[in-house]
């Protein structure tokens, strides 16, 4: 069945939140970093700012959410053109938006990974750096290993395969960073992703992490390739923080007030 036809239906007239927000963030400063992505205007942060007083607009029926939202957007342009203008220093082109995908064979099949990247760099050294904007707290280390949020990782493994228009196969990937947008004080952070397997141990090179996680995504396809792997409703449930749309389908609370671990006939 398809997710689509079971999805819970927003209750009308409801409030935007903490998704929307980031959304109107996201697509603010996308659009700033593809418009000007040859050459940063005269006057980043008034850019930033026409660009912003755009996409807010759906909030003119939300005037609360208007007053807590705008002037956090506004202390995030100012961050953001400082960030800006110190990271173009290091660049030699930038793909802002940008759509990538590989094929990944299996059996007869094929199976199509496709990303969207927030942002890619090529740095005046020839590597790539990708960052993904966060309005958010950003994963960690070790959930991106698990596989819980391997977004970047991934999007590293298309690149180094060609899978982005203009990015030659080959290419080596040298940081992979998250930039929390939250408004508050700061207002924006740039995080290098940092992945070890163990804590001790040094953190692996972006394109070493990038094969694995292809790697990983492959032996999961090829695992569902057998008509007899089952889709489990709830896996690692440690990480899960929040009760699911679709777990009162699964009957999540049913079977887990029998205990884990026992026999169910």
């Amino acid at each position: 069945m398809d997710n689509e036809q079971i999805a819970p239906v927003d209750e009308i007239d409801m409030a935007p939140g903490a998704s929307d927000r980031g959304t109107l963030i996201h697509d603010s400063i996308g659009e700033f970093a593809k418009t000007y992505a040859d050459k940063m205007p005269d006057d980043p942060v008034a850019a930033m700012t026409d660009i912003g007083e755009r996409h807010f607009k759906p909030l003119a029926d939300f005037p609360e959410a208007r007053a807590f939202w705008w002037p956090r957007f506004l202390r995030i342009a100012e961050w953001l053109a400082g960030y800006e203008t110190a990271r173009r220093a290091k660049l030699s082109a930038l793909h802002a938006e940008i759509g990538g995908s590989i094929p990944i064979r299996f059996g007869d099949g094929e199976f199509k990974l496709t990303v969207r990247a927030d942002r890619i760099e090529c740095l005046s050294d020839g590597r790539y750096a990708i960052l993904d904007y966060k309005t958010g707290a950003p994963p960690t280390g070790k959930q991106v290993r698990m596989g819980l949020s391997p977004q970047l990782t991934l999007e590293a493994a298309i690149l180094r395969e060609g899978g982005f228009e203009g990015i030659a196969a080959g290419a080596s990937v040298s940081e992979l960073l998250y930039v929390r947008l939250s408004g508050n004080n700061p207002p924006g952070k740039s995080i290098l992703l940092e992945l070890k397997v163990n804590k001790s141990d040094a953190p692996q090179f972006p394109d070493d992490a990038a094969d694995e996680a292809r790697r990983k995504l492959e032996a999961l396809i090829r695992a569902f390739e057998n008509e007899d792997q089952a889709y489990t409703s709830l896996n690692l449930s440690m990480w899960s923080n929040r009760y699911g749309r679709y777990d009162d389908l699964a009957r999540i609370k049913e079977w887990s007030a029998l205990g884990f671990g026992e026999d169910i006939e």
